[in-house]
């Protein structure tokens, strides 16, 4: 299973275009968990929490959907998991940096808490937080109750604005 993350992982951080259908597949690939048709139902609505205009928050919120519909495997969770490191797209021509989400009840889901998500390559840091998004589908960091927002900036990372719900 942890390869499947690195290679989602991987896939994502390379391709600039489509990244929003990586997440989507691997969300549709929980079929086997929860009510018929729900992997699918949830499936669709990642690329629209990944896009620029979504609020940084929204990823996080149908993370925890996710887990709740579908259950906590250990494959759901991961799945859930690659969905809260994906990196949200964000205009370059609206904004100079990412968006992360600042609301420390954020993801609900104890499993999903201290993971941080990938940032756009060309970002000033993005290096550090994209090393830091990878090592934390590996380990998540200690939370101790902070938003993801504030755990990134603890590991190095604040070129971003911070996004309350």
């Amino acid at each position: 299973m942890k390869s499947l993350l690195l290679l989602t992982l991987s896939s994502l951080a390379s391709a600039r275009f489509g990244q929003e259908g990586a997440v989507q597949s691997v969300i549709q690939g929980l079929s086997a968990f929860g009510p018929p048709g729900q992997a699918g139902a949830l499936a669709g609505k990642t690329p629209g929490v990944l896009l620029a205009g979504a609020s940084a928050c929204a990823k996080l919120e149908l993370a925890d959907e996710i887990v709740t519909v579908l259950g906590n495997d250990p494959e759901v969770i991961a799945g859930a998991a690659v969905l809260v490191a994906a990196e949200k797209n964000f205009n370059p021509f609206a904004q100079s940096v990412p968006t992360l989400c600042d609301n420390a009840a954020l993801p609900v889901t104890a499993a999903l808490r201290g993971i941080v998500p990938l940032v756009d390559p060309a970002v000033a840091g993005a290096d550090v937080q994209n090393a830091n998004s990878a090592a934390s589908l590996q380990a998540a960091f200690d939370d101790a109750g902070l938003s993801v927002a504030a755990i990134s900036t603890e590991q190095g990372f604040s070129n971003f604005t911070a996004q309350a719900v």
